[in-house]
């Protein structure tokens, strides 16, 4: 794996956040999986002060657009909610043993991958690839752009005909308010008056 790259946490900028589950296995869009990351995410925005201006939720990574005054409070924010998510998974895949098998079994996710990484020496379980990508985005022009990428991701992808289709994202929220799993900064208005 590729780690060359250096992220980057500025003070009041708007972050592209992508991470992506180990070797790429679709598990984020299992509902329990799904709600551990929302409720988690949820608890750390209050947390660590963050605003999320975007995001989707594919089956094997996410995206989100966020913002904090602090740009080490984005750090802390990806860091303990990595730490968090990964953790509650684990508990979660362990003791619901047999549905999440069956399900893993017909989704083609082979979780013995997640389970059985070698880390000096020993086997252990690993959740999210080691780095997350994070990139401060420097005016709002890049900030729409970011935003329609992210939203137009599950249809680049195939699995939906058009973003609303696609509920595990914000556009609903920016086409007609829908709560959408986040809660979401402001409306489409509202991006064009985010800081340059």
């Amino acid at each position: 794996m590729n780690n060359n790259w250096k992220n980057h946490y500025l003070d009041n900028a708007i972050h592209h956040v992508t991470g992506t589950v180990n070797a790429w296995q679709k598990v984020l869009v299992y509902p329990d999986i799904l709600s551990i990351l929302f409720l988690d995410l949820n608890r750390m925005t209050v947390r660590w002060n963050v605003t999320v201006w975007g995001f989707v939720i594919m089956p094997e990574h996410f995206h989100m657009l966020i913002q904090s005054c602090k740009g080490e409070n984005i750090k802390k924010f990806i860091h303990g909610g990595r730490r968090s998510i990964s953790g509650r998974v684990k508990r979660f895949i362990e003791s619901n043993n047999r549905i999440i098998a069956d399900y893993c079994v017909k989704s083609g996710i082979n979780t013995s991958i997640i389970f059985n990484v070698k880390t000096a020496g020993k086997l252990s379980f690993r959740f999210w690839k080691e780095k997350p990508g994070v990139f401060p985005i420097s005016n709002e022009i890049d900030v729409q752009k970011k935003l329609d990428y992210i939203h137009n991701n599950p249809v680049r992808r195939g699995l939906v005909k058009s973003p609303e289709e696609w509920e595990y994202s914000s556009f609903n929220y920016y086409a007609d308010g829908k709560i959408v799993g986040l809660p979401v900064g402001g409306g489409r208005q509202d991006v064009a008056k985010l800081p340059s």
